[in-house]
């Protein structure tokens, strides 16, 4: 493996890890904050507070996946990069159709939230280039 693609490499592990980052902690503020943090939360039943939990705790569980992987694979790794971006992008879609239907306030911070998804999907897919074989 040369210097070039190994820093290749790196670079795709760290967008990985990143990408990994932003859903453990959001699950952990789901878990322990619910109210505030799943959209909605303050008009949510206690019923619903605990299916948002449960959701935070798939968040972490989505999250530590990226992470797995990123230490585990070295090979095939573009390709399980493409695959969290596939992920990544059903949440923002699930976002961007909570909205036009008006499930979600469209206010700034629905917005920027809503953003995120995408962005991460776009940085994976971006990061996650085929390597060159030699």
């Amino acid at each position: 493996m040369g210097e070039e693609e190994n820093n290749e490499m790196l670079s795709l592990v760290v967008v990985i890890r990143v990408a990994g980052t932003i859903p453990i902690l959001l699950g952990i503020m789901m878990i322990f904050n619910p109210t505030d943090t799943i959209v909605n939360g303050d008009k949510l039943t206690e019923y619903g507070l605990i299916v948002g939990r449960y959701a935070g705790l798939l968040a972490i569980i989505f999250g530590l996946s990226h992470w797995v992987v990123s230490i585990y694979t070295s090979d095939n790794l573009h390709i399980f990069a493409r695959f969290f971006a596939f992920g990544h992008l059903l949440i923002g879609a699930m976002d961007l159709i909570n909205s036009i239907q008006g499930n979600i306030e469209f206010d700034a911070p629905s917005i920027i939230a809503s953003i995120f998804p995408f962005a991460l999907s776009i940085l994976l897919v971006m990061s996650a280039q085929t390597p060159k074989s030699n």
